[in-house]
């Protein structure tokens, strides 16, 4: 069986056998390897062979004191006892396997020649491998290799998965967002509508839209060409976004055209804000020779949103309706949806009568 190099009963080491020559392809990368032993003579001794081996080496005296190591510095290897005094080798691998979303340890657990019938209790906690004592070099250097290969396989696992993860949230942005001004897109305005009309219709929060459009782009894009179009579409997105509160939605509809979901107002209460939007577009001086008022302009019609009165695409509807009117009333204003506006002159009307 060989000579114990720590010449102790605990975790011991066999370097009586041959070492014969690794071939290139079978040498492992560099490990950081914990060994987990309260017996320091047995630890010294397979540290020297592990450091030996090109890997770096962490020393723990139970598993107690390995498992608040690892968890402040994680290694890629656990060469522990099985018994030790606070925390067992089965106990730690246990724990360490219950851990979620950590990078794995290859865990081989360090048994006594009479332990052999704990085998399956050990891979059954999560162990990767084991080994008999006293520890043969050609066994641990083996266990290494080997743990050398599935750290490997892991990292290039999770490196995929980053690469995949990160892949899914650019193609859900490209699917989701409107690559020219960079608001959201249709796609996600009708996955937000489902959602903020089942809050509307469950618990009653209210949201206002506002449909705001490019006054006279079509002449626009004629006098100055589709260059300069885009130029002020982003220009026009870039400063409606900073105009809104931090909980409005900005997406672009369509063309010349921008949608604002503005949650926890009503229609009166947003318009205030759109009017404040329609200045700020107006203040930007971009020119336009073929407008009335020499530069870019929006009109802005609001509605708020009544699940009563055919839900969303009703809603729309109404919003695009008071858009019009802006237009037909000679453009760069906000109007309002009629049943918004008719409530306000109902409630002035029985102000008045109170008064």
């Amino acid at each position: 069986m060989g000579t114990d190099v720590a010449g102790r009963s605990s975790m011991s080491l066999d370097t009586s056998s041959p070492q014969p020559p690794r071939p290139e392809n079978l040498t492992p990368a560099t490990l950081n390897v914990m060994v987990v032993d309260d017996d320091p003579d047995a630890t010294a001794a397979l540290e020297v062979v592990v450091a030996g081996l090109g890997h770096t080496v962490v020393r723990a005296v139970d598993g107690l004191d390995a498992l608040a190591k690892h968890t402040a510095s994680s290694v890629d290897v656990i060469v522990c006892d099985w018994y030790l005094p606070r925390m067992t080798g089965l106990e730690l691998c246990r724990r360490l396997r219950a851990g979620v979303d950590a990078p794995y340890v290859y865990f081989v657990l360090i048994t006594g020649v009479g332990d052999r019938a704990g085998f399956l209790e050990g891979m059954r906690a999560g162990a990767d491998d084991y080994l008999l004592k006293p520890v043969r070099l050609d066994d641990l250097e083996g266990r290494l290799v080997s743990a050398s290969r599935v750290i490997a396989l892991q990292r290039s696992l999770r490196a995929r998965n980053d690469a995949l993860a990160r892949a899914t949230d650019l193609w859900h942005r490209a699917a989701h967002v409107d690559p020219l001004t960079d608001s959201a897109n249709r796609l996600q305005l009708r996955e937000d509508l489902a959602a903020l009309e089942s809050r509307a219709s469950r618990y009653g929060h209210c949201y206002s839209t506002a449909i705001c459009d490019v006054d006279l782009f079509k002449p626009y894009n004629d006098l100055y060409g589709h260059v300069a179009g885009d130029h002020a579409l982003r220009f026009v997105a870039a400063t409606i976004g900073a105009t809104l509160r931090r909980g409005d939605t900005l997406y672009r509809y369509g063309g010349e055209e921008f949608l604002v979901i503005l949650p926890e107002q009503r229609a009166l209460e947003a318009r205030p804000v759109m009017e404040r939007v329609r200045s700020e577009v107006a203040a930007l001086g971009l020119r336009h020779g073929a407008s009335p008022l020499g530069v870019l302009t929006i009109s802005v019609g609001i509605a708020e949103l009544e699940p009563e009165q055919g839900g969303a695409e009703a809603w729309l509807r109404r919003a695009d309706a008071a858009l019009y009117r802006a237009k037909a009333n000679g453009r760069n204003r906000v109007e309002v949806d009629d049943d918004a506006g008719q409530r306000e002159r109902s409630s002035a009307h029985a102000l008045r009568r109170t008064d």
